[in-house]
């Protein structure tokens, strides 16, 4: 389904966007929801245990919800807003074997691979084109330009997924930029086939490995980020806009008691959970900015929260998916999830559209000098017409001398 995207003011301020999903069942038929977690409307539940508490967020799915509705209430919006202009992330986060990775991409085993498990990274791809299919169709003298990248962070190390050679990049920052990882695999995409392919290829790659917890735990955070840019002709006016969509898969937090990991695993969890860590610190300290208290913010701590800088408390939107685990062995975890996810809906991000001036100032430049061999011309004309005779600024056309005057103020 394909909604209808209207041109939105150039500036928006909002909170993160939370949403909570309870695991859904390991196996068709098999009830995971033991009484830890109880719903008690759409957006509340109640966490059961030592202590009983509530939490109340943008939308809750329990274990029953569809990778089609997470879709919908995740991807659909961001997707809309991507091609408006505004950079938009979406990210799952929660304790290892709750269900991200299955949120974020559905399932990866073959023989399950049909369309009700696609998770909400196909779905986005697929919905993006659709989008720009029409938006095409309704101006055609507009143009799109969709380019893919996918890196993880493996002991806090930055990897591109896109390189055969998985050498690790630097992260580096500069004014007209922003955060980037250097030397980064670009590659253009043409439709969502290809989108869907570029990302299987990155998902090859990733480091996974077996945990007593999870048959296919991520051991790294990875994130897949299309840059879309497009140039539409509006009014006379060429706009070009340039946006990023981040999708997410965080690892998650684990136990070495629970994972029973050890050696490179233990490793890994080590900085895995260091990052989280680093994670969590950056949010307590936007939710106490939100609430009036001055704060620094060491987003610089971790790897990944020095990439994911714009996306938290900065130029995005942005939607967190909890993913939480009902059983009553993960209470310690699942409470830590939805009081992370608390503080995270506190967080204000001022998202605006992100117009490249110059280029429009460029195109005006163009027809600027255009004008002026135009008129010219015309001057050339008029004095031989006239045997000689100076030319009056009267006998030169007015619309053209007005249409030139308005294009230099506009430059102005």
């Amino acid at each position: 389904m394909i909604t209808n995207v209207e041109q939105t003011n150039q500036q928006t301020e909002s909170n993160v966007q939370v949403f909570v999903r309870i695991r859904p069942p390991l196996n068709e038929g098999t009830d995971v929801n033991e009484g830890l977690v109880n719903m008690v409307s759409p957006n509340t539940i109640i966490l059961s245990g030592p202590r009983t508490e509530m939490f109340s967020y943008d939308q809750v799915g329990s274990p029953d919800t569809t990778q089609d509705q997470m879709f919908e209430w995740v991807g659909v919006p961001i997707v809309n807003r991507c091609i408006q202009g505004y950079n938009g992330t979406i990210f799952a986060y929660g304790q290892t074997g709750s269900g991200k990775t299955y949120t974020m991409q559905g399932r990866s085993s073959p023989s399950s691979a049909n369309a009700r498990h696609q998770g909400v990274i196909p779905r986005s791809l697929k919905y993006l084109f659709e989008l720009i299919e029409k938006m095409q169709n309704e101006n055609p003298g507009s143009q799109y330009i969709c380019r893919g990248s996918y890196v993880e962070i493996y002991n806090e190390y930055v990897y591109d997924l896109l390189d055969p050679l998985q050498t690790h990049r630097p992260i580096r920052e500069d004014i007209k930029r922003g955060v980037y990882v250097d030397g980064v695999t670009q590659e253009i995409i043409a439709d969502h086939h290809s989108a869907l392919k570029l990302f299987q290829r990155g998902v090859a790659n990733r480091h996974v490995s077996e945990t007593a917890m999870n048959r296919e735990s991520s051991r790294s955070h990875a994130v897949f980020t299309l840059t879309i840019q497009s140039k539409i002709l509006r009014d006379g006016t060429f706009h070009v806009r340039e946006s990023k969509l981040n999708m997410v898969d965080l690892a998650g937090s684990e136990r070495q008691r629970d994972t029973k990991s050890d050696n490179a695993r233990l490793k890994e969890a080590a900085n895995i959970n260091k990052s989280l860590l680093c994670l969590g610190g950056v949010i307590n300290a936007l939710s106490e900015i939100a609430n009036g208290t001055q704060r620094h913010v060491h987003y610089r701590d971790s790897k990944l929260t020095f990439l994911l800088r714009d996306s938290l408390g900065g130029n995005s939107v942005t939607y967190i998916i909890a993913n939480i685990d009902a059983s009553p062995r993960a209470y310690q975890e699942t409470l830590s999830t939805l009081r992370f996810a608390q503080r995270a809906k506190m967080i204000k991000n001022t998202a605006i559209v992100n117009q490249n001036v110059e280029e429009d100032v460029l195109s005006l430049k163009q027809e600027v000098s255009k004008l002026q061999q135009q008129l010219h011309q015309l001057k050339n004309r008029l004095k031989n017409n006239s045997k000689g005779k100076a030319v009056s600024e009267g006998m030169i056309s007015g619309d053209l001398q007005m249409h030139m005057q308005a294009l230099i103020d506009e430059l102005k």
